[in-house]
This record gives structure tokens, C-alpha cells and sequence, in this order.
């Protein structure tokens, strides 16, 4: 049987499921704008497949090998989240004007985020295992190129929704709200990973 729609399905549903990233795309979306966010959308891409890649070549056996190492990935990945929620929480209103572009989310913020995502950890290591990319160039060639296309749909799509409910989140005493809520679940998000 072919891997191929194994693999549509596993990226897709984790790829749109809600998560730090996406949480965070949405927010961006709504703040700053779809356009504003695709840098974000694109790192964040670029970080999942480069710790995809680097898990299906080998390195998810040091998940095996040193779980410690994994462990303190995991402290330093959930306070990584806790503190851009909180950032979050402290936006008070949607940025249309230049003073404020150094807090649109950038590339190297996106990347970044990805390899102190515990659930990119989690969904690279669970796929890797899964489909058994260890043994096949060819198939981790292929879950590397599906992955990579929704992915990158799947963050951009949140950043798009973001950027589509700003009509209904249209003064700043909304933004706020809507900024306090998303940040708080990103802080909770980073707690319930942590006590699991």
C-alpha cells in the first residue's frame, strides 16, 4: 500500500492543528496582516522540514539515546512559549503604521520557534517513526516534500483567518481582548505541555 495518502493525511492534520505556531500566525494575521506575516509563515515552514530533516536523517535517535536532552528541549521550548504569550498578551492594538513594524514576526523568529516547538517535536518524531523514513531516502524524500506543502498551507492559513476576523475585532478595546485571550492560551499551551 503507498505511503502517499498516509502521509496527506498525518501532515495535514497536524499541520492545521492548533499550536504555538499557528496560535501565533493567527495573532500576526490580526495585528499586522496577512502580507506582513508570510515571512513568519515561511520560517516557520522552513524550521519544521529543517528539524524533519535532521530527525529522519538520524537525530531522532537521540531521543533514544539521551532523553535528557530531549527533556531540557522541552523546559526551554514551553518558557520559549510562555514568554512570546506573554508578549502577546502586552499588544494593545493592530499595528497599521510604521513605528511599530519591528514586532511583525520575522523569518528567523518563525524558524526558530519550530525547533523549540514541543509539537513539532512531537509530530516530526511521531512521523519519522511512523512511515519508517529511517530506512528510505525515497520515502523521507517524499514525507519531506507532502510535509513541506501543508505546511506551509496550513500556517498560512491560520495567518489568513487572523487577518479575516480583524473586521469583527475593529477597536482597540477588542484587540486587546482578543490579544489577552490568544496570549493566555499560548501561556496555558506552554504550561500543559510542560506538567504531561
Amino acid at each position: 500500500m503507498s505511503l502517499f495518502f498516509p502521509m496527506v493525511i498525518f501532515s495535514i492534520s497536524m499541520s492545521i492543528s492548533p499550536g504555538p505556531v499557528n496560535i501565533i500566525a493567527m495573532t500576526s494575521g490580526l495585528n499586522f496582516g496577512f502580507r506582513n506575516s508570510l515571512k513568519f509563515v515561511s520560517g516557520a515552514t522552513f524550521g519544521f522540514i529543517s528539524l524533519l530533516l535532521l530527525i529522519g536523517v538520524g537525530l531522532g535517535e537521540v531521543n533514544n539515546l539521551f532523553p535528557e536532552i530531549v527533556e531540557l528541549l522541552r523546559y526551554v521550548g514551553c518558557a520559549y512559549i510562555f514568554y512570546i504569550g506573554f508578549q502577546i498578551i502586552r499588544t494593545t492594538q493592530v499595528t497599521t503604521n510604521h513605528e511599530n513594524e519591528h514586532n511583525i514576526p520575522t523569518f528567523r523568529r518563525g524558524w526558530f520557534m519550530q525547533w523549540l516547538n514541543p509539537k513539532a517535536w512531537i509530530a516530526c518524531l511521531a512521523g519519522c517513526s511512523a512511515f519508517n523514513v529511517y530506512n528510505s531516502e525515497k520515502i523521507l524524500i517524499q514525507f519531506l516534500t507532502i510535509y513541506f506543502f501543508f505546511c506551509f498551507i496550513g500556517i498560512a492559513s491560520w495567518a489568513l483567518l487572523g487577518q479575516k476576523i480583524k473586521v469583527w475585532v475593529d477597536s482597540e478595546g477588542r484587540v486587546k481582548i482578543y490579544n489577552s485571550a490568544m496570549g493566555s492560551i499560548l501561556c496555558l499551551l506552554a504550561i500543559a505541555i510542560l506538567v504531561n
